[in-house]
């Protein structure tokens, strides 16, 4: 899909020029597209006026402006795995309870990515937008001009925006804690991709978990990953590889902790025997890795529906609460387990 051409061969128009030659932010040409009752007769002819001029989206704004809506919510996922879809199943089910219909996006984690799929439910393609997880990047004036948008799962540094999530520090430090209580001191932590808040929040529960309970933290032991199964594999083949290995691995997500699992094993490592690996998330694939994760349970349907009920909210100009937090609990199975008692098998 395109936008249609400024008149002033400025190439594609956005609603940024919209905005522009309005005079009024873009939250206020959003508010005209979705709810053109609450704005003033001056502001609406303003911006009936621009969209004309740069010959913006005629088809979509002309509807918009009537004031109809699309009954479209847009989900971004950062990526397409079980997980994240766990997300939008919720999502959907809280939509479809509401008379609307849901559209996934998928970010790969892309600023501009991201940024077209905000642009484009600004621009009226959807009523509003749940953010699975952010990129983040947006200043103030930013954050004015979004439309009607909630931020599901992230710990989001973009305060502003309601947001519905766990809280992730607190729960990486609860299943450290569990390792610690099992006798291990010497944990490594394999982290997830940089730049994430999640990857910061979890690495910093991790690392309180370990302070509380007196612990010293070896930093070489804080393994770089991008919450995959090949980077769990890489970091499990860095620890084999170590002169001092851990007695026990927290990875940041359960696809980490399975993509070391499965090198461990391949190096002749026993699970949990030779070495602990717990994970964070409860995906499908946690209960059913050999041996089964250990992990922490976060409320992937629950959260995606409660994003949804949040953005009815604010879509009808109805109070919301700004930040809402659901609980996570550590789920324990077989893949941890006291500290090795002799060295494990020699390096591969």
């Amino acid at each position: 899909m395109t936008r249609g051409a400024g008149s002033r061969g400025r190439g594609t128009a956005t609603i940024h020029d919209v905005a522009r030659v309005a005079g009024v932010s873009i939250a206020t040409v959003s508010r005209a597209f979705n709810n053109p009752e609450l704005l003033s007769p001056d502001a609406r002819a303003a911006i009936d006026h621009a969209v004309a001029v740069l010959n913006y989206r005629p088809h979509v704004a002309a509807r918009r402006l009537r004031g109809s809506r699309t009954n479209l919510i847009l989900v971004v996922v950062p990526s397409l795995n079980p997980y994240f879809l766990d997300i939008f199943a919720g999502a959907e089910a809280a939509a479809r309870a509401a008379g609307y219909g849901v559209l996934v996006g998928h970010s790969e984690r892309e600023l501009a990515r991201e940024r077209d799929y905000v642009e484009q439910v600004a621009a009226g393609r959807a009523d509003g937008l749940i953010l699975v997880t952010t990129v983040g990047g947006y200043d103030e004036h930013d954050l004015r001009r979004m439309p009607p948008t909630v931020i599901a799962l992230d710990v989001s540094e973009e305060t502003q925006l309601p947001k519905v999530q766990i809280d992730h520090a607190l729960a990486a430090e609860m299943i450290t804690h569990y390792l610690i209580d099992q006798g291990h001191t010497r944990i490594a932590h394999i982290m997830g991709a940089e730049g994430s808040s999640l990857t910061s929040h979890r690495r910093d529960g991790f690392q309180r978990a370990l302070a509380r309970r007196g612990v010293a933290f070896d930093p070489a032991l804080c393994l770089p990953g991008d919450f995959t199964v090949e980077c769990g594999a890489a970091a499990g083949a860095a620890i084999v590889s170590m002169a001092d290995p851990p007695t026990a691995v927290f990875a940041a997500n359960d696809q980490t902790a399975i993509g070391a699992l499965h090198m461990f094993k391949s190096r002749g490592w026993r699970v949990p025997e030779d070495i602990s690996v717990v994970g964070f998330d409860d995906g499908r694939l946690a209960a059913i890795a050999t041996p089964p994760l250990s992990t922490v349970h976060v409320p992937t349907h629950q959260i995606g529906f409660r994003a949804i009920e949040q953005l009815m909210l604010l879509l009808n100009n109805q109070p919301i609460e700004r930040d809402v937090v659901l609980e996570a609990e550590v789920v324990i199975r077989r893949s941890a387990g006291l500290p090795r008692r002799c060295p494990p098998p020699a390096r591969a």
